[in-house]
């Protein structure tokens, strides 16, 4: 009875922190405090790394005592990290509340300086315990099949995170331009990689602008006329190689019927035959090789010239990928971190009405937080 206990325990903890660190609350507050621009994201890919393997643990925990000493001490600091997440879902509306009872001009003073974070040195110590458990997962032989979206593990997809297309608003995009013309003339360069398609990575970290950059690149005039057929496909950490390839499909236009996996990729092999085509494969996770062989195999079929655009968080993602150029996207300069503060602070108003902000340097202090 203790072990199942233990079991659902660690199963909804998994479901509910994953969807509590990519909520809009815990995002903002990670963002304004004062901590390594890294530590939510490496928290975020180290439970999902562990989570993957959760179930074959509850499994194999009856076979190994190692594998049921490793799964004690992950309970231990599962407690450990539900503790911290309810301490700073307590105290992120407090603060906001806080900045948001100020008068303007404080306000935005306010939104800098109370946003000190008092979890760093927990969050670190935390994360120095995870890596070490997630480590230990691949000497204990703990392994999933992720090329299924539900199947041999505990499957997750935040609430707060909505699937993106290939529309975009440029009015509102800043220091993207240099990055957008690398990646076109990637595109519209002759490569030859045998059979396979040349992919062209983005990667960089959450909220960098990935997804945004695809989008410029995808919408300019030049890649409409040199890619007559053009498809966007929101991947996202859920790898359903079934759904993927169906998703391709309709993004070419072509109707999807059963799930059969051989059926559907002969038809989309067909689609493709003689066409030039670019592929946008967006927010990519899955690390498995044989997954995107799999997934990628009759896409090997379409003309000359043919490319594939994949935006991951994940170097290792993208090397899985045999990508023939990572593009690793860098923060914005403080010139555009300052014109997206302003457009977004200030709205419709103009800047130059709060005398007062220049004096204190909030030039430099909103780059403290913008990051793409």
């Amino acid at each position: 009875m203790a072990e199942l206990v233990g079991g659902a325990f660690l199963s909804s903890f998994f479901q509910l922190a994953l969807e509590k660190l990519y909520s809009s609350d815990f995002v903002d507050y990670f963002c304004r405090g004062k901590l390594d621009e890294t530590l939510l994201e490496k928290l975020v890919v180290t439970l999902n790394s562990i989570n993957h393997v959760l179930e074959e643990a509850e499994t194999k925990q009856y076979q190994s005592m190692y594998v049921k000493k490793w799964l004690d001490e992950l309970k231990h600091i599962a407690y450990e990290v539900d503790q911290l997440l309810d301490e700073i879902a307590t105290d992120a509306p407090l603060k906001k509340l806080k900045v948001e009872s100020q008068p303007s001009t404080s306000k935005v003073l306010g939104f800098f300086s109370s946003f000190t974070n008092p979890f760093e040195s927990r969050i670190k110590d935390l994360l120095v315990k995870l890596d070490f458990l997630a480590k230990q997962k691949d000497m204990l032989g703990l392994k999933q099949d992720t090329c299924a979206s539900n199947e041999g593990g505990v499957s997750w997809k935040p609430s707060q995170r909505f699937p993106s297309t290939s529309l975009v608003d440029e009015s509102g995009i800043y220091g993207r331009d240099d990055d957008k013309e690398v990646i076109i003339k990637s595109l519209l360069l002759d490569i030859d990689c045998g059979n396979q398609v040349p992919i062209v990575s983005i990667v960089g970290l959450g909220g960098m602008g990935k997804t945004t950059l695809a989008q410029l690149v995808y919408n300019d005039n030049k890649i409409k006329e040199n890619f007559e057929h053009r498809a966007w496909v929101y991947v996202s950490e859920t790898f359903d190689v079934i759904g993927l390839t169906k998703a391709i499909l309709r993004s070419f236009h072509s109707s999807t019927d059963g799930e059969d996996l051989n059926l559907l990729q002969h038809q989309l092999q067909q689609e493709l035959i003689g066409k030039k085509y670019l592929l946008v494969l967006d927010d990519v996770w899955n690390r498995s090789e044989e997954c995107w062989e799999r997934l990628l195999l009759p896409l090997y079929h379409g003309s000359v010239g043919s490319k594939i655009i994949v935006t991951t968080r994940d170097k290792e993602a993208a090397s899985v990928m045999k990508s023939t150029k990572l593009h690793n996207l860098k923060q914005l300069g403080k010139s555009e971190c300052w014109s997206m503060f302003v457009r977004h602070a200030f709205h419709s108003r103009n800047a130059s009405d709060y005398p007062d902000l220049e004096s204190i340097d909030i030039r430099n202090r909103s780059v403290v937080f913008i990051r793409g």
